[in-house]
């Protein structure tokens, strides 16, 4: 005569106990069942990261912070946030490990690619007429801190120079003829060996020449950086 087992065929659950095993479950397991919260499981479960935010350091030095959101199994969207700045998106259209060292390995590697595009869209925004739009209404520009013509401010607009910054005015004094690019300016800065130049923008609706924000020479030279 076979042998039954004097424990109890059916198991009784608790209110609420049924849901926080299967969840248990699912986290260890990383499969996400049809379970109660189960989206909330699949967004905090390691295997199954669809949103991560984690810090990441910049070509000029500066921490930052990446906002991570996963679409799809080839795309992947990432958002920096650079000094209280958003910085032009980043993506990644290939596959990516659902772990946080994947993402975090992905970040820190795309972090110079938004910062690339910063550095565009800053050069683009010096070749304005009007001050970007700021959310709070347009900002306009003094004319007493006015340093170029108006000629001369279409002219430079977008373009970089190295400078002298005079005392206490702060005014910009170009010592160097005009360069197309950030890379060629920071070569001419490299070769001049003066830790006292600053490399500056041309800005066609400030009509002046001023410190970029974005700058990977700042990372061995902050005191080039603005203030």
């Amino acid at each position: 005569m076979a042998h039954i087992p004097k424990s109890k065929r059916y198991t009784t659950f608790q209110p609420g106990e049924l849901e926080k095993e299967l969840k248990a479950l699912a986290l260890k397991t990383g499969a996400v069942a049809d379970v109660p919260n189960a989206w909330d499981v699949r967004r905090h479960n390691p295997l199954h990261i669809r949103w991560y935010d984690c810090s990441v350091t910049f070509p000029d030095g500066t921490e930052g912070t990446c906002h991570y959101t996963r679409q799809g199994p080839k795309w992947h969207i990432l958002r920096y946030e650079h000094g209280g700045a958003t910085l032009p998106y980043a993506y990644h259209m290939d596959e990516l490990g659902r772990d946080a060292a994947s993402i975090e390995a992905l970040t820190q590697e795309k972090a110079a690619v938004a910062f690339a595009y910063a550095i565009c869209q800053e050069q683009k925004e010096a070749k304005r007429i009007q001050p970007p739009w700021t959310g709070y209404g347009k900002r306009k520009a003094d004319p007493k801190t006015y340093q170029l013509s108006h000629e001369r401010a279409i002219a430079l607009a977008g373009k970089y120079a190295l400078c002298l910054k005079l005392c206490p005015s702060g005014k910009l004094i170009t010592v160097s003829g005009t360069f197309e690019t950030l890379e060629e300016a920071n070569t001419a800065w490299h070769e001049r060996s003066d830790t006292d130049l600053i490399v500056a923008l041309a800005v066609r609706w400030a009509r002046r020449w001023t410190i970029p924000r974005f700058n990977p020479l700042y990372a061995q030279h902050p005191r080039n950086a603005p203030p």
